[in-house]
């Protein structure tokens, strides 16, 4: 589903086409003017078979009252202002909170970290110790 701001947008384009398609049609279907100075007749287009100014006037009339509702339904400038300070306030109390959660991640991180440090220190002086002691029996 697309947000209001698509749906207007999507209206306006689709009146844009219908008043384009509408006079697309009517320059078809006109019959041609008869100029003095020019003795060149041309061929008579056919009539339209169907009623195009009532089609497309019901097609840009309908459009145009769809454009009317979209813009109803926005918001109005004077609920901004709350709108986005509340918002800002519940951003500002989520993001305390997640900076909060943050720090005692890498608290524990931390601690982990100097843990496996300990224990590789011990496991690398228990190495040595027992390449001190195989090489005294080696010789």
């Amino acid at each position: 589903m697309a947000d209001r701001l698509t749906q207007l947008q999507d209206a306006v384009n689709a009146q844009a086409e219908n008043i384009c398609n509408s006079i697309g049609v009517l320059q078809q279907c006109a019959t041609p003017s008869i100029f003095p100075e020019f003795d060149r007749v041309g061929p008579k287009p056919p009539p339209p078979p169907e009623d195009y100014c009532q089609i497309f006037s019901t097609l840009i009339c309908k459009t145009a009252k769809d454009i009317d509702v979209l813009i109803d339904s926005l918001p109005s400038e004077e609920s901004f202002p709350e709108l986005q300070e509340a918002s800002i306030k519940n951003l500002n109390a989520e993001n305390i909170e997640a900076a909060r959660a943050l720090e005692e991640v890498v608290v524990k991180g931390e601690c982990l970290l100097e843990q496996i440090r300990k224990v590789l220190c011990d496991i690398a002086q228990s190495e040595q110790e027992m390449q001190k002691i195989s090489s005294f029996q080696n010789k």
